[in-house]
C-alpha cells in the first residue's frame, strides 16, 4: 500500500523535483492523452449536432423548395391562361376567330345527331357558314340557328330536349387549366 505524505509550505513554491522522473513523465503524459481524448470526444460530439441540424435543414430547405416550386409552377399556369384569355378576347373582338369550328366543336359534344338550337352572337351568326348552309338546304333539317345577344362572341350554346352543351372561352380555358393541374 502506498503510503501518503502532505507538505505544507508556509509560501507558494517555485518549482518541485522528484526523484523519480519517469513516473512523473508517464503520468503526466498519460494525463495529457486523457485530456486530448476528451477534447476529441467532446468535438465529435459537436460535430454530430453539426451534422445532424445540417440534415434537419437540408430537408427543411427541400421542403421549402418543394413548396415554392408548386406556387410558382401554378402561378406561371394562371398567368399563361390569364394570357391567352387576353389574346383570344382580342381576336374576336377583332372578328379574326372563325365561328364554324366552334359550332361543331359543340356539335360534336352531342350524343349523336339530334335536333338542336344553336345560339350565337349575332354577330358571329351573321359570318357562319354553317348558318347559311342550313338555312338554304333542306337536308340540314335538325339544327336552328338562334341570334342571341346574351352568348358572347367567340361562344356558342347548343340547346336540346336532353339538355344544353356550351362552348365558351372562358369553359375551354378552364377545362384547360383543371387537366394541366390535374396531370401534376
Amino acid at each position: 500500500m502506498a503510503q501518503q505524505l502532505e507538505i505544507t509550505f508556509p509560501r507558494p513554491l517555485a518549482s518541485v523535483t522528484t526523484d523519480r522522473p519517469q513516473q512523473a513523465d508517464a503520468a503526466l503524459t498519460r494525463a495529457a492523452q486523457i485530456q486530448a481524448q476528451q477534447q476529441i470526444d467532446a468535438e465529435l460530439v459537436q460535430l454530430r449536432v453539426a451534422r445532424l441540424a445540417l440534415v434537419q435543414a437540408t430537408a427543411e430547405f427541400q421542403s421549402l423548395q418543394d413548396q415554392f416550386c408548386s406556387q410558382a409552377e401554378s402561378q406561371l399556369l394562371d398567368l399563361s391562361l390569364e394570357i391567352a384569355r387576353k389574346v383570344l378576347m382580342q381576336e374576336v373582338n377583332s372578328s379574326r376567330h372563325e365561328v364554324d369550328p366552334i359550332v361543331k366543336e359543340a356539335l360534336n359534344r352531342l350524343p349523336g345527331r339530334i335536333d338542336a338550337a344553336v345560339h350565337l352572337h349575332p354577330d358571329d351568326l351573321a359570318r357562319c357558314e354553317m348558318a347559311r348552309g342550313a338555312q338554304d338546304s333542306p337536308d340540314a333539317g335538325g339544327l336552328e340557328f338562334v341570334p342571341d345577344a346574351s352568348v358572347g362572341r367567340g361562344e356558342c350554346l347548343v340547346r336540346t330536349a336532353r339538355g344544353t352543351v356550351e362552348s365558351s372561352i372562358d369553359g375551354h380555358l378552364s377545362e384547360i387549366s383543371q387537366a394541366l393541374k390535374g396531370s401534376e
